[in-house]
């Protein structure tokens, strides 16, 4: 479907679906340039140790033209893991961080798996024509422009004593080029987390443009994991019939049928010898409803006593197998004890 009938964002739904198949807005920038700052930070903690160990080895070399070549290479086996693996720590530890930072913690082979479409030359095409590869173009451009500009800006001052640098003592002609290369990678390395920020920010606008729904999406999702809404409602309607048709089952066991005098019905039951501890609702209901339970009462001669305003107070008041509010107590039990005493006036 053409991208720009995508006017909706992404539902829940298939926003979890593509996190599950590892689809998520991140930038590897963001995580490179975080690790090259910290390592560098690391350089300049342990810069002199790592000075002091170069010099070491390179004395071990120069200094003994009969050393053997298995002795320089058991040296170096020994101390330079040592030495770079401050450096592979932090350089794992910051890239597994960032990405949980940007989109949480994900497990998922899904993108290893192979897909066809990767052999389509049409494909292909399209990827290095796209938006993101125009981005990917200007963004590493205008990196490289910047890095060199800031490298310009930070070296121009010190030409001078570069130039000269060779007439100056050695360790201090060597400190001062290791102070300027630290200053230019940390300069450097923070512009590098500002342009890897401006590309996480265009990732995630570029991942909400692409993950778009049209309405037709939306609805036949809906569809397929909360139901058809023409059958939801006929399930509906259906289980409707099926109350109403259990309720009106239970209109012959009712005491009384209160009436206002057809928009209302409702039938109340009055039992203590069953274990009614108040007069309970078997039934109510409106219109065709109210009417069809009046019927039924009618025909079973169950007493319908016509009280329109206890009528329209109880309805909103009851439900179907409850039990009345005390509040109608008295009420009630007027209608009912009329019932009864009319009913042992007729058989007397």
């Amino acid at each position: 479907m053409a991208q720009e009938n995508r006017t909706e964002k992404a539902t829940p739904y298939r926003r979890k679906k593509l996190r599950e198949e590892g689809n998520v807005a991140k930038s590897v920038e963001l995580a490179s340039s975080i690790s090259v700052l910290l390592s560098v930070l690391v350089l300049f903690l342990s810069g002199a140790y790592l000075f002091y160990e170069m010099v070491r080895f390179m004395g071990l070399i120069a200094g003994n033209p009969y050393v053997s070549t298995s002795t320089v290479i058991t040296y170096a086996k020994d101390r330079f893991p040592f030495l770079l693996l401050p450096f592979f720590l932090i350089g794992l530890t910051s890239v597994i961080l960032v990405h949980i930072g940007q989109f949480g913690f994900i497990f998922t082979l899904k993108p290893l798996q192979f897909k066809w479409e990767r052999l389509n030359p049409l494909e292909g095409i399209k990827r290095i024509l796209s938006l993101t590869t125009l981005f990917e173009l200007i963004k590493n451009i205008l990196k490289v422009s910047l890095f060199l500009a800031v490298a310009y800006f930070l070296l121009k001052g010190d030409v001078s004593r570069l130039i000269t640098i060779s007439a100056q003592d050695t360790s201090d002609a060597f400190m001062y080029i290791l102070g300027l290369i630290f200053k230019t990678l940390l300069v450097l390395s923070l512009f590098a987390i500002f342009i890897a920020m401006l590309d996480f920010a265009y990732r995630k606008w570029d991942y909400e443009r692409r993950i778009r729904m049209s309405k037709e999406e939306i609805k036949e999702e809906y569809k397929q994991h909360e139901g058809n809404p023409l059958i939801k409602g006929a399930i509906r309607k259906r289980m409707r019939q099926l109350a109403r048709g259990r309720m009106f089952k239970e209109v012959p066991k009712a005491s009384v049928v209160i009436t206002n005098p057809t928009h209302i019905a409702i039938a109340l039951r009055y039992a203590p010898e069953e274990g009614d501890k108040a007069p309970k609702v078997l039934a109510k209901g409106k219109g065709q409803v109210a009417e069809r339970i009046v019927d039924i009462a009618r025909e079973y001669n169950v007493p319908v006593i016509r009280k329109e305003e206890l009528a329209r107070a109880m309805y909103p008041a009851v439900e179907v197998g409850e039990e009345i509010p005390p509040k109608f107590y008295r009420a009630v039990a007027e209608i009912i004890a009329f019932i009864m005493f009319r009913k042992k006036k007729v058989v007397a």
